[in-house]
């Protein structure tokens, strides 16, 4: 009696003497053996699981003991006083399994939001269940007394962090950054003259390629002459023989009266042949096109001019200056809101990334258009702010436009409300 005693007494002392709560467990699973005997012992908490078994350093959270034990120690979680245990108090599917893990008898003991279990093949007695409830009494305050407990001044901390926290967070969320947007873009001709078809007709020859230096007056392509020369062939038989028929009434009005009265008709259909003559030859001079300036003839292959049909006024080219450029930029419909005049836009060209160009917005279509590539967006024009750092025509790159400034929260979340507004509604 007095070896159990002693063993109480340094068990007790052991546990006054531990520094964390899982010391406290250990103890609990592992020392108490040397007052009450048993095979295995277990110690679960509500929000832990199991903490600690007896025999292992360890809790192996995925075995399938600590699976099974976590099913068993539900069922028992209503236990409020000690109690004893066996197969037959557990539900069927528990219950089979109780032999491969389990002795045949066990004791529960109620821990505040833990249980402890020990388990061995012969039934506990009283005294040993009074013992074992002494101990898991003691245990429970000396795992109670050694969490951390808050303190006032923790919850003033606590609270003080959060306010900053949230201070910090609104202040990032309103921080003041500049709204941009990104859009395809190209160097474009600032001021080109467009060379139209002078009348209708077929393109009969091209005689400049795409991007030709070219000097004013310089032939660029003409059209076909087939059908004006046969019309002015035409036109010229029948002035010559309105000219021939005024002659001969002009003769025979000096016999004849009723001649006389025909005379002036035959003036009026005379100068109306040649009026047609004129035109005529006009239009045959008008069918080689010359370049209006000097520059760079800017157009499509020639294979697809030749042959074709074009109305008068149709653009065929343009004539531009090389180094006389401006931005055009394609804005999606989405992002044309945040675009203005006077903004400032960034090019960065697919050649020189790290050389961007500057440049003001000019203009902004209200109406978006078909671009090649089948996606619809608002055509903006820029003017470059140093005529120096004009690029060459047909470079292509990225523009970027800055527009207002606006809050870092709205940056963020502008297109996802935007996206869920389309479907929600709100």
């Amino acid at each position: 009696m007095s070896e159990i005693f002693l063993s109480l007494l340094d068990l007790q002392s052991r546990i006054l003497a531990a520094k964390r709560p899982i010391e406290v467990a250990f103890l609990a699973v592992d020392l108490v053996h040397s007052l009450v005997p048993y095979r295995q012992a277990v110690l679960w908490g509500r929000l832990e699981g199991v903490i600690a078994l007896s025999g292992a350093a360890t809790v192996e959270s995925g075995s399938s003991y600590v699976l099974w034990l976590r099913q068993v120690f539900r069922s028992f979680s209503g236990v409020t006083e000690p109690a004893p245990f066996t197969a037959m108090d557990l539900p069927a599917s528990l219950a089979e399994q109780w032999s491969d893990w389990l002795p045949v008898h066990a004791l529960v003991l109620p821990m505040d939001g833990e249980l402890l279990l020990y388990a061995r093949d012969d039934a506990f007695a009283d005294h040993e269940i009074a013992l074992l409830t002494h101990l898991a009494a003691l245990m429970r305050v000396a795992r109670r007394a050694l969490l951390p407990r808050a303190t006032w001044r923790d919850h003033l901390e606590v609270l003080r962090r959060r306010r900053i926290i949230a201070l910090v967070a609104v202040a990032v969320a309103l921080f003041p950054v500049t709204g941009s947007v990104l859009a395809p873009a190209d160097a474009v001709p600032a001021h080109p003259v467009i060379v139209r078809a002078p009348l209708d007709g077929v393109v009969d020859h091209i005689a400049v390629q795409p991007n030709d230096i070219v000097t004013e007056g310089q032939d660029l392509f003409a059209l076909d002459a087939t059908q004006l020369t046969g019309r002015l062939d035409v036109a010229r038989q029948q002035w010559a023989t309105a000219e021939a028929e005024y002659r001969q009434a002009a003769q025979a009005m000096v016999f004849d009266a009723k001649a006389k009265a025909q005379v002036a008709i035959l003036v009026g259909r005379a100068e109306e042949k040649a009026a047609e003559v004129r035109l005529l030859d006009s239009q045959l001079a008008r069918i080689s096109v010359r370049s209006p300036r000097a520059g760079v003839a800017v157009f499509d292959d020639p294979n697809d001019w030749i042959g074709k049909p074009v109305a008068v006024g149709e653009k065929v080219m343009a004539v531009a200056d090389e180094t006389d450029t401006e931005v055009e930029a394609w804005v999606v419909s989405a992002d044309v809101g945040e675009v203005k005049g006077g903004d400032k836009l960034t090019l960065f060209l697919n050649t020189a990334p790290l050389s961007p160009i500057h440049a003001t917005v000019r203009s902004v279509a209200y109406e978006a258009s078909a671009r090649p590539d089948s996606s619809i967006a608002h055509r903006i024009r820029a003017q470059l702010a140093d005529a120096a750092d004009k690029p060459r025509m047909g470079l292509k790159g990225t523009a970027r436009i800055d527009g207002d400034t606006v809050p870092l929260v709205w940056w963020l979340f502008r297109k996802p409300l935007a996206t869920v507004r389309q479907y929600v509604g709100f």
